[in-house]
């Protein structure tokens, strides 16, 4: 499997509440970032045990999925769920070793709407 498809993968598993069949996409030696919240994860079982505590009722839609052309693969995924209120994007920044994703550095941003300071200034789709 490319990188590409492992990143694929990944969110589809993570759509269906399947952490812990997630476990084989990543090493052992794996670090979670979060700089938006400044949180870091250092291995495989915390990220994962975050995770079901996250829920399993979280849809994680693709919106682009590119390889860098090194060891690396970004993605940004819309991110919902019916039982909460706010949705998000994460874009992810994945470094791999060994067909494995060894480093995964996600920034975190609510969906919000148009600011008033900015209405009549920017269009709105």
């Amino acid at each position: 499997m490319d990188k590409v498809e492992i990143v694929k993968t990944l969110w589809s598993k993570f759509s269906s509440g399947d952490y812990e069949g997630s476990r084989p996409l990543f090493s052992e030696k794996l670090e979670i970032v979060w700089p938006t919240s400044r949180e870091y994860y250092e291995s495989v079982e915390e990220f994962i045990a975050v995770n079901e505590i996250f829920g399993k009722d979280w849809t994680f839609e693709i919106r682009h999925v590119e390889n860098t052309g090194s060891e690396g693969v970004i993605s940004i995924v819309y991110v919902t769920s019916p039982s909460w209120p706010n949705s998000f994007y994460a874009t992810s920044v994945f470094t791999f070793s060994l067909h494995q994703i060894v480093r995964m550095e996600t920034y975190w941003a609510f969906e919000d709407g148009q600011p008033e300071w900015r209405q009549g200034l920017s269009k709105v789709y």
